[in-house]
């Protein structure tokens, strides 16, 4: 099946579309296993007029302005060609599907004889006659001759893929997004791009083909993926008590790291000075995994803002701790989390209230419904420029929560590290807050409509990893309603109190805090659903 190059790659453009990712996939390579922790972090740049020499050469605003045209055009066409490498995938894949079905039938055939000529050795091996000689060296000889066919059958199928490809699958659609975007897009950032969108294909194709999930497509604004490679001239560096970014076309960015609480700057110096030593410290290094732009333009040209999404692997911290501690998280309405350790019985902890919650949400909602009441007195046009306050009051809203998530993941650490504990058990959330229907229970969906327990869950796995702590999920069945003493069922009167009703139990008629007898399940638990 011969077809020609230039038409063979215009005939993709007519599938289907395709997007996704996530977080154990290398944005520059295939699925990599994590030996090390991985980090991300979000940084502002800003464009640097200075060139950074000993004149202080600066740019001229023309040089200026095509520098930001230049990020607006990758910005512009990089998710067209995203959704064309996509479009080849599927492609690809339709023609190797076809092609395996065109064969199918000789295949099944071979297959059916070799199986009924094993069944038929395996007979006359157990019987053991002499007489069966030529009748077993026959099928010996068919069998061989089926092999050879089957093997004549694979390469015919190698040669129409070599025929058709023409090279690797990789390559092909690197090809076609070279032949049309390359004169927008430099040849480092389609290499990434092509790399990302074929890691996001195969990861999700199974459940694309059996329905689960639809064929999404890249929207303008994704994030524009290169990789840091001092040799190339893409590179970190401080200069004058600053960090910057050199990147295509001379373009200069800076690091903007503001407030910067989450110690950003200190991480990105660290990155540098692992470039500096060259790899000399194997396993101490700090290596940049991945790296994107992302351009978030409001209104006007002038408020566009333009970020660094950075992905750093960093080394874990070579701790002695005990594996066998094990800190159990307990998910509350009461309180965000309730910790215990399965081998102290004194230790038992609260984290966050949910009165805070709930005065933080109803200040919230008072100044929403406020605005919106505003907004209904308000005549003419431009319903985005009035949406606008809501927006910005639903992203502090996000950001709120977002911080609390991150106050509450550093305590559970700290206390983890505090007793010596190597291993942190919290429980899945597949079910998390349903009844025996499998409807979530009244008093759970006020919290799960506004409070993320899975970013909660989240950032306690990534900082355990930093400090060298495994991480495990738990069966959540019946840790609230189990004494966790002696192992029985016991009662729940209350919300917050636990009863054991075991006659044998030592803690048989205590009311126990109901939060810290489930954290204490939790810790004790055996029940392994995910290692992460």
């Amino acid at each position: 099946m011969l077809i020609d190059k230039d038409l063979r790659l215009s005939i993709s453009g007519c599938f289907w579309l395709f997007y996704a990712s996530k977080y154990n996939y290398n944005i520059c390579g295939g699925k990599i296993k994590k030996s090390m922790p991985t980090i991300t972090r979000k940084i502002e740049l800003k464009i640097v007029k200075d060139r950074l020499t000993d004149e202080k050469e600066r740019l001229t605003d023309e040089e200026y302005d095509q520098q930001w045209k230049y990020l607006y055009q990758i910005n512009n066409t990089i998710y067209q060609a995203a959704n064309r490498i996509s479009t080849h995938c599927l492609f690809n894949d339709e023609y190797e599907m076809r092609l395996r079905l065109s064969y199918k039938s000789r295949y099944d055939k071979i297959n059916k004889g070799l199986e009924n000529i094993k069944t038929e050795l395996e007979k006359l091996n157990t019987k053991k006659k002499t007489s069966d000689k030529e009748k077993r060296d026959r099928l010996i000889n068919e069998q061989r001759q089926l092999v050879d066919e089957r093997n004549e059958l694979d390469e015919d199928v190698k040669n129409k893929k070599k025929d058709f490809f023409q090279c690797s699958k990789q390559n092909s659609t690197y090809q076609l997004a070279s032949k049309e975007f390359l004169k927008y897009i430099p040849a480092e950032i389609l290499t990434d791009l092509n790399r990302y969108v074929q890691n996001n294909h195969n990861n999700n194709k199974k459940k694309v083909k059996s329905g689960e999930r639809a064929l999404s497509t890249y929207k303008k604004g994704m994030g524009i993926p290169f990789s840091i490679k001092p040799q190339s001239g893409l590179r970190l560096f401080v200069k004058e008590e600053g960090i910057y970014l050199k990147w295509f076309k001379g373009i200069l960015f800076r690091l903007e790291f503001g407030k910067d609480t989450s110690n950003n700057r200190c991480i990105v110096e660290r990155l540098i000075e692992s470039d500096k030593q060259q790899k000399k410290n194997k396993g101490e290094d700090y290596v940049a995994n991945n790296s994107s732009i992302k351009l978030i333009k409001k209104g006007n040209d002038k408020s566009t803002r333009i970020f660094l999404l950075l992905s750093i692997d960093i080394p874990a911290k070579k701790q002695v701790l005990d594996k066998e501690v094990v800190l159990g998280v307990d998910l509350g309405i009461k309180c965000p989390l309730y910790l215990a350790i399965n081998k102290n019985d004194n230790f038992k902890m609260q984290i966050g209230d949910i009165e805070h919650f709930h005065n933080q949400r109803t200040m919230f909602q008072k100044r929403f419904k406020s605005l919106q009441k505003l907004m209904c007195t308000q005549g003419g046009h431009g319903r985005k420029k009035k949406l606008e306050p809501l927006e910005k009051l639903k992203e502090k809203e996000r950001n709120w929560v977002h911080t609390q998530n991150h106050v509450y993941s550093r305590e559970v650490i700290k206390q983890a590290l505090k007793h010596n504990a190597g291993t942190i058990h919290m429980e899945s959330l597949k079910d998390f807050g349903k009844g025996k229907e499998g409807y979530v229970k009244d008093e759970y969906k006020y919290l799960l409509r506004y409070w993320s327990y899975y970013e909660l869950q989240s950032m306690i796995e990534y900082k355990a990893k930093l400090e060298g702590i495994e991480v495990k999920y738990i069966d959540p069945a019946y840790t609230s309603q189990t004494c966790s003493y002696c192992g029985e069922r016991g009662e729940r009167k209350k919300q917050e109190e636990f009863v054991c009703t075991n006659p044998q139990c030592k803690r048989r008629g205590e009311k126990i805090n109901a939060d810290f007898n489930a954290a204490r399940n939790i810790a004790m638990s055996k029940k392994i659903v995910k290692d992460n």
